[in-house]
């Protein structure tokens, strides 16, 4: 979302530069249908290292707009549209969204959303799970508990740290050991508490804001935590949002400072 003009290839250039083995995708090419523009460039008649430049940067997450809260048939369309994708390039998690929904009083139905996941999963012979992101109604301790209770195997968080943060107001460093049993990938950002045109909050360069990163990763790594922690750089919603470069060069000063 923070260069969704580049190609794939560009966007791994651009994590080299700043030292990044990792990268995650949500848009590409100035597409946000992923899979439609894999086909269109032939993806998956090349190899991942070919497509991406580099041997040094890895496809660490692929995100969809499947929600939980949308009924699995549709949501499961997306999903087949992706699975390829994850093979190729050996992506362990697809991001599936929450959805706006009553986590209390519609879990039934999203264990049963759950139950046809796995069950579509051990039919097409994946070896990719879903990871659920923490956005829209997924906010509070309970609700995530609840939802993994079932124990679903092939089915984990990706823990939206701000969104968290923002929407229930609960400090990440104290809700990191509730969240980390099921935790296998990490969203943040960080912002200020001023409006803006979409949020009671703005959007800043990491360090300049509010948001507890730096004990927030002391946390994770006292904790031996090895998922990746993505710098969600919302650009594609937020055009007054400086370039992903701007960003990349703040956070590595504000992690590294002089």
């Amino acid at each position: 979302m923070g260069c969704q003009e580049l190609t794939l290839a560009e966007i791994a250039a651009l994590a080299s530069r700043h030292g990044v083995g990792l990268v995650e995708l949500r848009a590409v090419g100035n597409q946000i249908d992923i899979p439609a523009y894999a086909e269109e460039q032939r993806w998956l008649e090349k190899s991942p290292v070919n497509l991406l430049g580099s041997e040094g940067v890895r496809i660490a997450g692929l995100n969809s707009s499947a929600k939980l809260s949308q009924p699995f048939e549709e949501a499961a369309q997306e999903i087949n549209s992706f699975a390829p994708l994850m093979e190729h390039f050996g992506v362990t998690g697809l991001r599936v969204f929450d959805g706006s929904m009553d986590p209390a009083k519609e879990q039934d139905k999203v264990w049963q959303w759950l139950d046809a996941w796995e069950a579509l999963r051990e039919k097409q012979g994946w070896s990719f799970n879903l990871s659920i992101e923490t956005h829209s109604s997924l906010l509070h301790t309970d609700d995530i508990a609840r939802l993994f209770s079932r124990g679903h195997e092939h089915v984990d968080l990706l823990w939206d740290s701000h969104h968290t943060w923002k929407h229930s107001g609960l400090d990440p460093v104290t809700l990191w050991p509730e969240v980390k049993p099921w935790t296998t990938h990490i969203h943040f950002k960080d912002s200020i508490s001023k409006p803006s045109e979409r949020h009671d909050y703005t959007y800043v360069l990491p360090g300049e804001g509010e948001f507890p990163l730096l004990p927030l990763l002391d946390c994770l790594k006292e904790d031996g935590f090895t998922g990746p922690v993505s710098l969600e750089w919302e650009r594609l919603w937020h055009s007054y949002m400086p370039p992903l470069e701007d960003a990349l060069t703040a956070l590595a000063g504000h992690l590294s400072p002089s």
